[in-house]
């Protein structure tokens, strides 16, 4: 058997595995394969340039063996192949043991021809768990991975073990990534395919600084799309690959490049950037990729929420603790409850007759409801399913009856405490949050889909200016017309602020 086909036959045979699961079944293991391009494309930064006449390579992970079938492909292809290589395949799901032992067969086949000698050892049961995770010892010069992507509570054995790594609740395959910077060699090669989300938040802290103190970051590449890079998995993800090396000097850079699936993966186009542009310099260490969106790049505006005195809060209504308020109809005590259901790209749409969405609003309710005044009002959490980021609308005084509204704890909003928010600058506030240009930006730098305080209130904004001028523009617009009107506006800018 051919080497790529070695790749595709254990990829066919992963998928062919995982389509006897009943979706929660996949979904509760985490278990999704990785497309022969995908894997080639791993592999081919992942392959050491320094000649060693042995070589270990380990996938923790490995599934039906797609990554590690790619890795032992990439080395054999070398001009200058190592004489010796053992593979390590780690695999909880006994299920995949017997597709793996084939894989094992043909690779040692493989490498006969090619005059290599090639050991596999297979090990069934739980990374996390094992004494090769557990021990830091650095055992391998390559280390290719999918790793399952659920979370787990603080309190799962798996968490206790690499509490190193623990901040509130894990997600498993952040301790994949922590496990596995322990057990590289000198000069080895790291390399993982995720979900973006441990790029950012508090959740992902700890993981970080342990990843950052144990590894360089080589490369980086995102996947635009939720959809197309596990072409035949039913997934929502944004995901990215990570290359990494043992620790190198501070002062390198980093390869970025992203693409929106498989299509294009092979011509997307890389930035080489500083590293200390890469990771934040604060205690998080939070990863910002490049946010260009047609020449225009957010970080060069200075400005923030705070500046301009304004700020952002979650809605503060928990449904369930103030259910004795909460009413399915209106009555003379009732004002507007919303739900992030009500909030649309640029409008709120109340009432809609599929939730609670009256409140009572007296004395006792009071420290719960908001001013009905203008303000910029929010989703939270963002449908996977959307391909905007952000979903926001401006809210204008008077749009709903009653002194004070009601927003549910999964929205925010953001307002002037002791002013006022001009009625264009709630549109225009909207208008930019909606844009392709922001879409860009938190995409970059928040790898989930909720959008928490935090981010918003770091996002650059433009002048006051600037929004209220596209504020007076972009009313009524598409969502399309709106990323015309916000991108013309930021460039005539950005023009300006260099020509003075």
């Amino acid at each position: 058997m051919e080497q790529n086909e070695i790749v595709d036959n254990a990829y066919r045979n992963g998928i062919e595995a995982t389509r006897k699961l009943q979706a929660a079944e996949q979904k509760e293991m985490g278990q999704y394969m990785t497309p022969p391009s995908v894997a080639r494309f791993m592999s081919q930064r992942c392959i050491p340039h320094a000649h060693k006449s042995s070589l270990c390579v380990l996938d923790p992970a490995a599934g039906s063996g797609v990554l590690a079938a790619a890795a032992i492909e990439g080395l054999m292809d070398c001009d200058t192949k190592p004489k010796n290589i053992k593979l390590i395949l780690c695999e909880l799901d006994g299920r995949m043991i017997p597709t793996l032992k084939k894989l094992a067969n043909n690779l040692r086949n493989r490498a006969k021809l090619k005059g290599v000698s090639l050991t596999v050892s297979i090990k069934h049961g739980d990374f996390l768990l094992s004494q090769m995770a557990l021990s830091s010892k650095a055992i391998a010069d390559v280390i290719i991975a999918n790793p399952p992507y659920f979370k787990i509570n603080a309190s799962d054995e798996r968490a206790e073990k690499h509490s190193y790594a623990v901040y509130g609740q894990p997600n498993i395959y952040g301790l994949f990534m922590a496990a596995c910077a322990k057990l590289l060699k000198r000069n080895g090669k790291w390399c993982f395919i995720t979900p973006r989300s441990w790029t950012n938040g508090a959740y992902f802290a700890a993981m970080r600084k342990h990843l950052f103190n144990n590894l360089h970051i080589e490369a980086m590449h995102t996947f635009e799309s939720r959809t197309e890079h596990f072409t035949d998995d039913e997934i929502l993800q944004e995901a990215m690959i990570t290359w990494a090396t043992t620790k190198a000097k501070s002062n390198q850079n980093v390869i970025v490049s992203s693409s929106a699936g498989l299509a294009d993966l092979h011509n997307s186009q890389l930035n080489n950037m500083p590293l200390n542009q890469v990771i934040d310099d604060d205690d998080d260490q939070m990863l910002i990729l490049p946010t260009h969106v047609n020449g225009i790049d957010l970080k060069a505006w200075g400005s923030t929420l705070e500046n301009y005195s304004l700020k952002v809060s979650t809605g503060p209504i928990v449904a369930f603790r103030a259910d004795k308020f909460v009413r399915l109809r209106k009555s003379k005590q009732t004002v507007p409850f919303l739900w992030m259901q009500h909030i649309k790209h640029m409008a709120v749409q109340w009432p809609i007759k599929k939730k609670r969405e009256h409140i009572v609003a007296n004395a006792a309710s009071a420290w719960m409801l908001v001013p009905n005044e203008n303000m910029v009002v929010m989703r939270r959490f963002s449908p996977k399913e959307d391909e905007r980021r952000v979903v926001a609308a401006p809210y204008i005084e008077g749009s709903l009856p009653g002194a004070v509204i009601g927003l549910e704890n999964h929205t925010n909003y953001i307002y002037r405490p002791g002013g006022n928010v001009t009625e264009a600058e709630a549109v225009g506030l909207a208008a930019y949050l909606n844009s392709r240009v922001v879409n860009q930006y938190l995409r970059a730098v928040a790898g989930n889909t909720q959008i928490n305080a935090t981010d918003l209130r770091r996002l650059p904004l433009p002048s006051l200016d600037i929004i209220r001028y596209i504020g007076q523009s972009a009313l009524g617009l598409s969502l399309d017309e709106i990323d015309a009107v916000v991108e013309n506006a930021l460039a005539n800018e950005n023009r300006e602020r260099l020509a003075a």
